[in-house]
């Protein structure tokens, strides 16, 4: 999908729902200085083209009830470390924005944000309005990253998320079986897909899977994951 001219910015939109891929795309190609907007909606296609090309940013859906998103992300930038990623989300998903920072995010932005706000966001992970980027500031007292997020979570006024994701949290133990179930889950494996490569059952796996949720205070995997990333027990 191209915008109105080709010159500007590349932004990838990666989202397994078509429908919402579709209609993010469709508010970045009102941007001017967007160029070109690619949408992938499978995380095998999204690191394929990414071992061989990398737009000038990647936006990445969330959803509440799967970790896809999330942990697409995180393999990108395990893949990719320089790569400015934005999070689309529910304005009041708290968990996927402390699990975005935590995970290397630039931004975290809400699911119905304007395309000027969406412009924003784009302006602040580094393009000018002209689709050229801007070089990051790196040396005494500068921030590695121009920006720490755009998030609109309250109100018009887009806010930082750093400033949400600082509180504290209590250490969390887990075994090591039930970090390696929690990893499992990080990359979107079934308790099945688990249990055959630790050479454990599925049901010895889901007794693992509810202890850490337990743990964690987690009800269910999304949840699981995304605290595991935000309190530093998976990176």
């Amino acid at each position: 999908m191209r915008a109105g001219g080709t010159s500007g910015a590349t932004v990838w939109v990666y989202d397994e729902r078509r429908r919402v891929r579709d209609d993010v795309a469709s508010r970045l190609v009102a941007l001017p200085f967007v160029g070109r907007v690619e949408v992938v909606g499978d995380p095998a296609s999204l690191l394929s083209r990414l071992a061989t090309r990398t737009p000038d940013v990647l936006i990445v859906g969330t959803q509440r009830a799967v970790d896809t998103g999330l942990t697409a992300a995180t393999q990108a930038l395990r893949a990719n470390p320089g790569l400015p990623v934005l999070v689309l989300g529910a304005p009041d998903d708290a968990e996927s924005v402390r699990a975005a920072v935590a995970f290397g995010a630039r931004g975290y932005l809400r699911w119905d944000a304007t395309p000027v706000e969406m412009g924003l966001g784009l302006s602040r992970v580094g393009l000018r309005p002209e689709g050229a980027r801007i070089p990051q500031q790196v040396g005494a007292g500068a921030p590695a990253h121009a920006w720490s997020g755009a998030a609109p979570l309250a109100g018009s006024a887009p806010t930082t998320v750093r400033s949400t994701v600082r509180d504290a949290a209590p250490a969390v133990a887990l075994s090591m079986r039930e970090m390696q179930v929690l990893t499992g889950m990080s990359q979107g494996k079934s308790n099945a897909q688990i249990g055959r490569e630790l050479y454990l059952s599925e049901d010895t796996i889901k007794t693992h899977a509810r202890r850490l949720f337990r743990k964690l205070g987690a009800k269910d995997r999304a949840e699981a994951v995304a605290i595991g990333f935000r309190r530093g027990v998976m990176s």
